[in-house]
C-alpha cells in the first residue's frame, strides 16, 4: 500500500501554522526519514493577522524538527514581464514577519474594497497566489504535464472540501495536482487532537474538541457567529483592526453602510461596543458555522 505521506517533488507543503497542517508536516517528514528532499518546500504565508502564538508555533516546529520553513508575505508590486521573476511577495522570517495586519491592509488599500464571503481576496492573494508565485519563481520551467504539487492539510472529515480542491488545479501557475494526504490516510480532527494532547509541545491556543477558535486570522469574518462573539467578549482589542478597516472602507464607499466584511452581521465596531457594555453580541447575529476557505487549520 502506498504511503500517502510520501510526496514526489517538486512540491509545496502549505503550512498554515495550525495543528492539522503541523501534524501533516510531521507525518511527511517521517515518511521521508526525517529530512525532506530539496525540491519539497514548506511554506507559511503570513497575513499579519495571525496570533503571535501561531507565529511562535511555526518557528518551534521548524526548530524542533529541523525543517526549513519559508515565510512569505504579499507585496504590492507590478506584474512581472515575461522571463523575469515575480516580485509580488517577500521572504521574511519569525523576527521580521508582520504582526499588525500590514500585508492585509495593503491589499485592501490596493483593491479599495473589503474581502467578503463571496470575494475572498485575502485568501486568494495573501496566501494561495503568493505561494504559487514562490513556486513559479523556483520552477519557471514547470509546464502542465510536469508541474509542481501543492500539499494541503485537508482531513478525512472535510471530504467536501477535498472534492472541491481536486477539481480546482491551477495549471496556469504550473501547479499540476493537489495532494491531500490526511484525507487519504483517513485522519480526522480527533486524530490530530490526540496527537497534540500527547506531544512534547503544542500550539499555545485553546483547543476545543479539535478546533482552534483563534487559529488562522484572529477574527476572520468567515468564522462562525458564536466564535466571533466569544473572542470579542474575551479579547475586544483584537477587533480594533477589523473595525478600523471597515471605517476606512466606509469613508471611501460610494454609499453609506456598504463597507463591511459581512452584511449579515453587525459591524466590528458595534460588536466591540456591545462587548464593553455587556450587551448580547448574538442578539442580531445568525447562529451559523465557520465558512471553510483555503486557510486550513
Amino acid at each position: 500500500m502506498n504511503n500517502p505521506y510520501k510526496i514526489d517533488g517538486p512540491a509545496l507543503i502549505s503550512f498554515s501554522g495550525g495543528r492539522t497542517s503541523a501534524f501533516m508536516l510531521r507525518q511527511i517528514l517521517d515518511a521521508h526519514g526525517g529530512t525532506l528532499p530539496d525540491d519539497i518546500h514548506v511554506v507559511f504565508a503570513n497575513t499579519g493577522k495571525e496570533m503571535p502564538e501561531t507565529l511562535d508555533f511555526v518557528q518551534e516546529c521548524s526548530d524542533r524538527w529541523n525543517v526549513p520553513v519559508v515565510w512569505l508575505e504579499w507585496r504590492d508590486a507590478p506584474a512581472p514581464k515575461k522571463g523575469f521573476p515575480d516580485q509580488r511577495f517577500e521572504i521574511v522570517n519569525h523576527n521580521s514577519a508582520a504582526r499588525n495586519g500590514e500585508p492585509f491592509k495593503a491589499l485592501i488599500d490596493k483593491r479599495e474594497y473589503l474581502p467578503n464571503p463571496i470575494s475572498r481576496i485575502c485568501t486568494a492573494d495573501l496566501k494561495v497566489k503568493t505561494m504559487q508565485r514562490f513556486m513559479k519563481n523556483k520552477y519557471p520551467e514547470a509546464k502542465t504535464k510536469d508541474g509542481w504539487g501543492n500539499v494541503v492539510g485537508l482531513r478525512y472529515d472535510e471530504m467536501h472540501r477535498v472534492s472541491r480542491l481536486h477539481g480546482d488545479n491551477d495549471l496556469r501557475m504550473g501547479c499540476e495536482c493537489h495532494y491531500t494526504p490526511l484525507a487519504d490516510a483517513k485522519v480526522t480532527k480527533l486524530t490530530v487532537k490526540a496527537y497534540w494532547d500527547a506531544a512534547e509541545f503544542d500550539l499555545r491556543l485553546e483547543n476545543v474538541n479539535g478546533v482552534t477558535p483563534l487559529g488562522n486570522c484572529d477574527l476572520c469574518y468567515l468564522k462562525g457567529a458564536a466564535t466571533i462573539a466569544g473572542i470579542i467578549r474575551d479579547r475586544p482589542e483584537l477587533a480594533e483592526w477589523w473595525a478600523e478597516a471597515e471605517a476606512e472602507a466606509e469613508a471611501r464607499a460610494s454609499k453609506p453602510g456598504g463597507a463591511m466584511f459581512r452584511k449579515d452581521r453587525p459591524s466590528y465596531r458595534r460588536m466591540i461596543d456591545n462587548s464593553k457594555s455587556q450587551g448580547d453580541l448574538l442578539a442580531d447575529m445568525p447562529d451559523d458555522n465557520t465558512i471553510p476557505c483555503m486557510c486550513t487549520d
